[in-house]
């Protein structure tokens, strides 16, 4: 017996049930094998049907406390904090997105730029509050934020002492304006690929 009786075709029509003509296991055809359909069909994630707006924007507030302590050390070191807008504009859309498991949408695009706006505007009363510390003997500016006299002292002098206005207006000024400048472009590429949506 030769090799090739070993893989002999099965005849047809017997108990395998296939019917006559079709290929059987052993025999060589003039058409190439294709796999089935269902071979190709991976099983992807579907794509959420709609943004999730608030579990975005929970998760982009988690750039606000990191960009105020951020803008804090730089501030106590003298310098202009206002790279801090560009980073918390740009965490702001990293951990929107992340909330969302999605694109960004225009909606998205609007949350990063008030949780920016929202963060600058903490982080220059955040300095404010540092320089009251010094001011006032030079206490932990943490302590402070849950002492009542500290805040008593702030809105007594934001809102009676011209002079610190004036000292601060100018700061405040500079401060929103390289802020702004530091996050326009994350923004403006935001908005750009939101276009239309």
């Amino acid at each position: 017996m030769s090799e090739r009786a070993d893989f002999e075709a099965t005849p047809a029509g017997d108990a395998t049930g296939h019917g006559p003509g079709a290929p059987q296991y052993g025999q060589r055809t003039s058409e190439p094998w294709t796999p089935p359909e269902s071979a190709y069909e991976f099983a992807l994630p579907a794509p959420s049907a709609r943004e999730d707006v608030v579990r975005g924007t929970v998760y982009a507030l988690a750039a606000a406390p990191v960009g105020i302590i951020a803008w804090m050390v730089l501030w106590n070191m003298g310098w202009m904090a206002s790279i801090v807008a560009f980073v918390a504009a740009a965490l702001a859309a990293r951990l929107y997105v992340l909330g969302t498991g999605g694109p960004i949408s225009r909606r998205g695009a609007w949350v990063v730029a008030a949780v920016t706006l929202v963060t600058v505007l903490l982080s220059f009363w955040g300095g404010m509050l540092l320089d009251a510390a010094k001011y006032l003997g030079g206490g932990s500016p943490l302590a402070m934020l849950v002492d009542p006299g500290t805040w008593d002292f702030l809105m007594f002098n934001v809102t009676t002492n011209r002079e610190l206005i004036d000292a601060y207006a100018g700061d405040f000024l500079v401060a929103l304006l390289f802020s702004a400048l530091g996050c326009f472009f994350t923004l403006r590429r935001l908005f750009a690929q939101t276009k239309g949506s």
